[in-house]
């Protein structure tokens, strides 16, 4: 049997909203305070031990949540001070370990590193679904970092959107093995970005925490 006062005007049985516990706050413990107050027997008053007591865990929970407030506000002015901070990096040429691409002006410049001298490296440029759009080919790779040019555009012809572009290093030596190579990332600051309360710089859509920098230009 269905209870009319759940039926909604379309006819149709409606959930009732469920309740979870939640935690007593200063003023739920103040209203247990004089609930009990007003209900003791006047000829039998609540002991003055147990009502001092009462009475400081009251100051006690009050002291608590006016220093969580501070705490708190303590910890915004320390976001905002770190976020105006990072404000002198907007416009700034920063490199980071990632093997990322800024693509501006037609222009994309990438740097990796390679543990030994390679006869061959191949660089894929990958697009936001992971796709490979563009496959270079180093000229003269040698051990340490070195740079590769991309005009913008994909393999076939077409200039592609300015923004970030993940890529790809594969190196071989003479003999056809591997050769570890890692890309660093050349990108230019365009913001500071609030993300779970932390400052991050932007790069475009692109968030960096100021710990992943290894070189300001």
């Amino acid at each position: 049997m269905v209870d009319v006062s759940t039926i909604n005007s379309a006819g149709t049985p409606e959930t009732p909203n469920k309740t979870g516990p939640r935690q007593l706050g200063q003023d739920d413990f103040l209203k247990l305070l004089v609930t009990q107050l007003k209900s003791q027997d006047p000829l039998k008053p609540t002991d003055n031990a147990e009502f001092v007591s009462q009475l400081a865990q009251f100051s006690q929970l009050e002291q608590t949540a006016k220093q969580s407030q501070l705490l708190q506000k303590s910890l915004d002015a320390q976001s905002a001070s770190l976020q105006f901070t990072l404000l002198p990096m907007v416009g700034r040429r920063i490199s980071i370990d990632r093997p990322l691409v800024q693509l501006e002006n037609g222009q994309g410049s990438m740097t990796y590193a390679l543990e030994k001298n390679a006869a061959r490296v191949q660089i894929a440029i990958l697009d936001q679904r992971k796709q490979v759009i563009r496959t270079l080919a180093a000229t003269d790779p040698q051990v340490g970092l070195n740079q590769a040019r991309w005009d913008g555009k994909d393999s076939k012809g077409a200039a592609m959107t300015p923004g970030v572009y993940e890529y790809a290093v594969s190196a071989v030596d003479q003999q056809g093995a591997s050769i570890l190579a890692k890309g660093r990332a050349q990108l230019t600051v365009t913001g500071v970005r609030m993300e779970e309360g932390q400052p991050k710089l932007a790069v475009g859509a692109l968030t960096v925490d100021p710990s992943e920098i290894v070189e300001v230009q």
